[in-house]
């Protein structure tokens, strides 16, 4: 018997983002809250005072209570999931990178579960890519690992992926000038942390995050977690020009396809910088999973497109797929989507894209 099949409704792509700023929300409205205390305090208005006191207190005991709630979460209950599939392409080597820590051990208070999964697409070889992956997982668990607990990791999060991509891309460029000839690598970097119910995103360069969110039975939408950076949009074309840089047929002098990189030590005199989009949105019972991919996905599948070809090719191998053991230690879903990953890493190569292709897709729930 066939299996019935369910019907799309393309939404357009949309982002988790459009309402919030880049920084955390609650760092934000903590510290309007102090300055206005501050304000009041010069003005000797107690009462003022006073009720600016009970409002960031009340803010800190609902932001305890939103964290502790999460914990317990009705999306949280299952043990994360990722796979990976890639393609080497039409080119000679492969020059991408991931990185995949379902547990992702940080000693805080509070974190019931925590997960990292990283995608380098590397360019001019895989030096930066391959130190990226190798380097990156380390400091940033480091640094969570000085966080007291959730409310502190809420307020520095930014600050942590920012100064970590910064400190990578440093220490590469050092390791990079050792060498004679000088490497000339650089590599986009996309990373997730989950953390109990809530994702964190960081990204420099064009490798794409999004999640699938399901709006109604058999309608599912994919939300872009990222954001693209490229010579070619204002603000990025500004900074570069304004260092003494230019672009040229979308690309830094001529040459560099993305103006946010680890590594391109070449560019970085011209306006070329390594300081990530930082993100986070809350994992809800309607999000299926999450495709992180590097652009040579992306060339050849709009998200809404990789969404409903993950979906379809789930439905069909859970027709032929067999039961799974019962003896067997291994998760009975990772054999199923794990080839649904090198599925659609093998499409792309089929629609004509001869870049590298690396596909991580993040089981997020169990139905679809």
């Amino acid at each position: 018997m066939a299996a019935k099949r369910k019907h799309y409704v393309s939404l357009g792509l949309a982002s988790l983002y459009d309402d919030l700023d880049s920084t955390s929300n609650d760092a934000e409205s903590s510290n309007n809250v102090t300055k206005l205390a501050d304000n009041d305090n010069n003005d000797n208005d107690d009462d003022k005072v006073l009720s600016a006191k009970k409002l960031k207190e009340d803010m800190k005991s609902d932001m305890a209570e939103r964290f502790n709630a999460s914990n317990l979460g009705a999306a949280c209950s299952k043990m994360l999931l990722s796979v990976c599939g890639w393609r080497k392409g039409e080119r000679e080597e492969m020059q991408d990178a991931h990185s995949l820590h379902d547990h992702f051990d940080v000693a805080v208070n509070d974190v019931k579960r925590c997960a990292f999964y990283a995608i380098f697409d590397g360019h001019a070889g895989r030096n930066a890519a391959d130190y990226a992956a190798k380097y990156l997982p380390e400091k940033l668990r480091r640094k969570l690992s000085n966080c007291f607990d959730l409310v502190s990791i809420e307020k520095s999060m930014k600050k942590i992926f920012i100064e970590t991509y910064k400190q990578i891309d440093e220490q590469f460029l050092i390791e990079a000038r050792k060498i004679r000839p000088s490497w000339k690598d650089g590599t986009t970097a996309t990373t997730i942390i989950i953390i109990n119910d809530t994702v964190y995103c960081a990204n420099i360069g064009d490798s794409k995050a999004v999640v699938c969110r399901s709006k109604s039975p058999g309608t599912f939408l994919p939300l872009q977690l990222t954001v693209d950076h490229s010579p070619i949009h204002f603000e990025e074309r500004m900074r570069i020009q304004k260092a003494g840089g230019n672009v040229k047929d979308g690309r830094v002098m001529g040459i560099l396809e993305v103006s946010r990189s680890i590594g391109d030590g070449q560019f970085k005199a011209y306006g070329v910088i390594c300081t990530p989009d930082v993100k986070k949105f809350s994992i809800t019972l309607d999000d299926r999973f999450i495709i992180m991919a590097c652009d040579g996905l992306w060339k050849s599948f709009s998200s809404q497109e990789a969404v409903e070809f993950v979906i379809k090719k789930v439905e069909e191998l859970k027709v032929v797929s067999k039961p799974a053991d019962k003896d067997s230690l291994d998760d009975p879903r990772y054999s199923l989507w794990e080839k649904v990953a090198d599925q659609l890493a093998a499409e792309s190569v089929k629609r004509g894209c001869g870049d590298n292709v690396s596909v991580i897709i993040i089981l997020l729930s169990e139905m679809l």
